[in-house]
């Protein structure tokens, strides 16, 4: 590699760090048997590219060097999708051969998530315009859609745990091993502001987000998709396989 493209890669690492996940998320799902369980994981992934618009507003929690000169890039469209997908595929590997989704199709799931999706960013902005940080009022509203869709559907608390549980160590894990391939990738953190401290060596915000987002996101996949698990509900899915007969 030149000493050119070298200096290119080192300069944007929110590009290159995030370029590995992609492709592990890409891959991964092709291996897993269950045909449903990789339609979840695509549907999680391009589900969550419009939270890049979240990017926004997140100026004082962090200002990533983007290859574009408009606050959202292309690099905010891999993250999203690469962690969308990866939160769903890790909350779900308890549930991996026997989750059945009961929604036909993607657009179907789209229109059926909409209503959680307007509501849960309309209560951010809210909390955002009251003086909140930007990185809190994401927290709260989406503690908020995680609470709502738990009354909604008990039975989903497992992959909200399991969301938690193991979505939150390997996300902190895959900071701090990209922070120790790029340096200067921790720059990008304003760690002077409220969830900017370290802790265990990465933003404390970084990890709050981790632990919220790994409960929240396959619930709310799981919502959309009506997804069930046959070992669970066994009557519902086998109902479900006949009327698709």
């Amino acid at each position: 590699m030149s000493n050119g493209v070298w200096e290119f890669v080192k300069a944007h690492p929110y590009l290159f760090a995030n370029l590995p996940i992609l492709a592990a998320v890409i891959l991964l799902p092709q291996l897993a048997p269950n045909r449903d369980y990789r339609r979840a994981a695509v549907f999680s992934g391009l589900a969550c590219l419009p939270c890049s618009l979240a990017e926004i507003t997140s100026g004082e929690y962090w200002r990533p060097v983007l290859l574009s000169r408009i606050p959202i890039g292309v690099e905010d469209m891999i993250f999203t999708y690469s962690f969308g997908a990866a939160a769903w595929m890790i909350a779900a590997l308890w549930c991996l051969e026997s989750c059945t989704v009961g929604i036909r199709t993607f657009r179907a799931a789209f229109l059926r998530l909409l209503p959680w999706a307007f509501t849960t960013v309309a209560a951010g902005m809210v909390v955002w315009l009251t003086g909140m940080p930007h990185l809190t009022a994401i927290l709260i509203s989406s503690s908020g859609l995680l609470l709502f869709l738990l009354i909604r559907r008990a039975s989903l608390w497992r992959l909200a745990v399991a969301g938690l549980v193991f979505f939150t160590p390997l996300y902190m894990f895959i900071v701090n091993f990209q922070f120790a391939v790029w340096p200067n990738y921790l720059s990008y953190w304003n760690t002077g502001g409220p969830w900017g401290t370290l802790v265990l060596g990465i933003p404390r915000g970084e990890i709050a987000w981790a632990a919220v987002f790994g409960a929240v996101w396959p619930v709310v996949i799981a919502s959309a998709l009506d997804i069930r698990n046959s070992k669970i509900d066994p009557v519902r899915v086998s109902a479900q396989v006949r009327q698709e007969r």
